[in-house]
């Protein structure tokens, strides 16, 4: 029984471990002066709760992504079932989003993830291999990988 006791113990302790990284985790390269390229969301992230939705967390439909390519001031993609495109302004390492639009017909949750939160980022950080946007006072974020 003591030992049982102390497996899950220690898995309790790795665990939280685990979620305490999240914040830590992200390594903001400011040589990277623009989010240019295309990226997937791979996770939503909680810092209040300390928790993080991938997409196997949810209903995508299949592995529906959500997939995005920005340019110098616009984005154009693949919410899950739909094509999106707007338009953003950055301002050091803020965003503000100007335009967003796409239908949401036939979107599984993982795609309702990123369209309810869009007109809410308020800044990034990145590096050559991630993006991560904070929202409601990066008391949240959404994280993309180069695609």
């Amino acid at each position: 029984m003591k030992k049982i006791l102390l497996i899950i113990g220690i898995a309790i302790i790795i665990f939280s471990c685990e979620r305490d990284l999240i914040k830590m985790n992200f390594e903001d390269d400011q040589s990277v002066s623009d989010i240019n390229g295309t990226w997937i969301v791979v996770s939503y992230e909680d810092f209040m709760n300390n928790t993080v939705v991938k997409k196997s967390d949810v209903d995508s439909w299949n592995g529906l992504d959500v997939i995005l390519t920005f340019t110098t001031d616009s984005l154009y993609g693949r919410n899950t079932t739909n094509s999106v495109s707007g338009n953003f302004i950055l301002s050091e390492r803020t965003i503000q989003i100007t335009s967003y639009g796409g239908t949401k017909i036939g979107q599984p949750e993982w795609g309702n993830m990123f369209s309810d939160i869009v007109h809410d980022l308020e800044s990034y950080m990145i590096n050559k291999n991630q993006l991560r946007f904070y929202f409601n006072n990066s008391k949240n974020s959404v994280t993309l990988e180069k695609y």
